[in-house]
């Protein structure tokens, strides 16, 4: 069970969870747009898409770190100055994002695998697909991949705008809580 501190911050290892899981979503997703630099079938595009693949391998399992140090880690206390709807949205917020975080990668390995593909992680760990290879389903979680990564996105850039909101507009310490300077700006 979690000790209920209150704080005013994240500890360090949240903040260093969080910001490491918004370089690798920014990192995964920015190497599908990197992809298309490079023809089908060509050496370079097949690394990129390894990359991406191990990218979202870590990204998982810094997800599911996350919710660990969440669920036994101390949190801060709850924010006061939040309405009781702005505190039920914010929470819907959270679990989406964690939910995606997930399901995306999730959905990856679930399209590589039905596509008969092994998965690799940087060349140093790679596990051949447990499946049956099912082309014409591989299809649509690949449809439901690319979707599922596409509102992780808007999630996440409605996440940062309240956090900016919150700063800049509302000037309480929403935002602070997670970052690791502690001054204002």
């Amino acid at each position: 069970m979690r000790d209920l501190v209150a704080q005013s911050r994240y500890t360090v290892m949240m903040r260093s969870l969080h910001w490491l899981t918004v370089a690798l979503v920014l990192t995964v997703y920015g190497l599908t747009y990197v992809v298309d630099l490079y023809a089908r079938g060509t050496p370079e595009r097949g690394a990129v898409w390894g990359l991406h693949v191990s990218f979202g391998l870590v990204l998982l399992v810094v997800v599911l770190a996350r919710l660990v140090v969440r669920a036994v880690g101390p949190l801060p206390a709850a924010a006061d100055a939040l309405s009781p709807l702005i505190s039920i949205a914010a929470h819907a917020v959270h679990m989406a994002l964690y939910a995606l975080l997930i399901a995306t990668p999730v959905l990856g390995i679930g399209m590589k695998f039905l596509r008969g593909q092994s998965i690799s992680l940087f060349g140093l760990l790679t596990i051949a697909s447990p499946l049956t290879p099912d082309r014409e389903f591989a299809r649509q979680v690949l449809w439901v991949h690319e979707n599922s990564a596409n509102l992780l996105m808007i999630v996440a850039a409605l996440h940062a705008l309240a956090a900016l909101y919150h700063h800049f507009i509302r000037k309480d310490d929403i935002l602070q809580r997670m970052l690791f300077s502690t001054g204002r700006r």
